[in-house]
């Protein structure tokens, strides 16, 4: 199947797309099941629950080479479900011992163990990615910490931030994000194995010990009880997915406000006709971002459908397996291509330090009204301090005058420093100080929570 299209534009285009893409294509998904049952297999065999010459034959036989991947599809299609050609396929290989492959499983054991081992190998590459986005963002967020810029509420000048501040909230979020994601692909790592209804009553007593042995072989947790109707982990999953691209969508929002003509404080990395428009030549447009925006858009549709998979009927549910697959699938190439446009974006990210400062002077000192009104205060009382500021700064803006020219014409004398952008910047270097020491990995280079490396 062709996921990645021409039609998806950038975002198909990123390295963690195709990368995240290839790990769920047909010839992955085929050997993610073939992995299951050359484990299954082996520990059969070792518990002398299947002959040993029938558990080695099984673990040779299903191998990707021995799988006709069209004789398959066609197999699918036919019956409707992947697994039930698929083992026909290969116990016919595998001749009179074909009888032990499968033995004591079914269909949605090997389905769901197969995602959950595709997610697990997925994560590290996805993770990575976004980790490196939190360690660019880091660098911005310290070598801009007194870089000032105009802070805005409902995108009006509110009062002075610096950018280096405004690096450190994105990263925070998005950081957040990417733990929680780890967490939540960690818990998706589960093995699924429980027969026909669950309780493994095909095997006896010897059920929970192949569960054990299975879960090691294949280096996933092992669940109390079978999770066949208890879809919680793979929405997890997918809701994490999506977070972590509302987060990135979040600062991408911000790039492309800042990038507006009229503000242009911050450009996109430049590449030769990047961003042009076909009739606007002067156009450079925010290309990144916007792809990012319109990944996280798409990705967070997805978790309805995880919801909507988790109402199973009885103990085997109807119409929900591949709509489960589908939008788990579709929520991690989209996060994966979302966070390798977002290093791109951050890597590159040009900062205009003289414009923000010239915004910050576009008002005529409006945006220092805060700072006035809490020096006013100490004489006047916030409450009348506030009334008094609401006065001046109209006055001050109609009649296009500095508040500190208005303010002193009305017998108000503000001192300078209020109008000072780096001396109006709060506790913020504490703030960015306490996100930087929990986001970035230590010198010594030794695992750290900033990495972002779980499962």
């Amino acid at each position: 199947m062709q996921l990645a299209t021409i039609a998806e534009g950038l975002i198909s285009a990123t390295p963690g797309y195709r990368e995240t893409t290839a790990r769920f294509d047909d010839p992955s998904t085929v050997e993610a099941y073939l992995t299951f049952e050359r484990a299954l297999a082996r520990v059969q065999g070792a518990l002398g629950i299947i002959p040993a010459d029938a558990a080695a034959t099984v673990v040779e036989v299903c191998r990707l080479e021995n799988v006709d991947l069209d004789g398959l599809r066609a197999g699918t299609a036919r019956v409707g479900y992947v697994i039930v050609p698929l083992v026909a396929m290969l116990a016919e290989k595998a001749g009179p011992h074909g009888e032990w492959l499968h033995y004591g499983t079914t269909t949605q054991d090997v389905m769901d163990t197969g995602l959950a081992l595709q997610l697990r190998d997925a994560a590290p590459g996805l993770l990575g990615t976004l980790g490196e986005v939190c360690q660019l963002l880091a660098s911005l967020a310290e070598a801009h910490r007194r870089t000032p810029m105009a802070g805005r509420s409902k995108l009006q000048h509110a009062a002075p931030i610096s950018f280096g501040y405004r690096c450190a909230v994105w990263l925070d979020q998005i950081h957040r994000r990417a733990e929680r994601l780890a967490d939540a692909l960690e818990g998706a790592a589960t093995l699924q194995y429980g027969g026909a209804v669950g309780t493994l009553a095909a095997l006896g007593a010897d059920g929970i010990a192949v569960r054990e042995g299975l879960a090691r072989e294949l280096g996933l947790a092992e669940p109390e009880i079978t999770w066949h109707v208890s879809r919680d982990r793979f929405a997890d999953a997918t809701h994490a997915f999506a977070a972590a691209t509302a987060a990135l969508a979040k600062m991408a929002g911000d790039i492309t406000f800042l990038m507006a003509t009229e503000v242009a404080e911050l450009r996109e990395p430049y590449s030769n006709g990047r961003g042009s428009s076909s009739t606007m030549p002067q156009k450079r447009n925010p290309v990144i971002s916007e792809a990012i925006i319109e990944a996280a858009r798409r990705t967070r549709l997805l978790p309805a459908a995880l919801l909507e998979a988790m109402t199973q009927d009885q103990d085997r549910g109807i119409a929900t397996a591949y709509l489960e697959r589908g939008a788990i699938v579709d929520a991690a190439r989209l996060t994966a291509g979302a966070a390798s446009l977002a290093v791109e974006l951050v890597g590159g990210l040009e900062v205009d330090v003289a414009r923000m400062r010239a915004n910050l002077g576009a008002t005529g000192g409006l945006i220092h009204a805060e700072a006035a009104m809490m020096a006013l205060s100490a004489e006047h009382g916030r409450v009348a301090a506030h009334t008094l500021l609401h006065a001046l700064c109209h006055e001050a803006s109609v009649q296009h005058r500095d508040l500190a020219e208005v303010a002193a014409a009305k017998g108000y004398a503000l001192a300078p420093e209020i109008f000072d952008p780096g001396a109006g910047l709060g506790s913020q270097d504490a703030m960015i100080d306490a996100v930087l020491a929990r986001t970035r990995p230590p010198a010594n280079g030794s695992a750290a929570t900033g990495a972002v490396t779980r499962p």
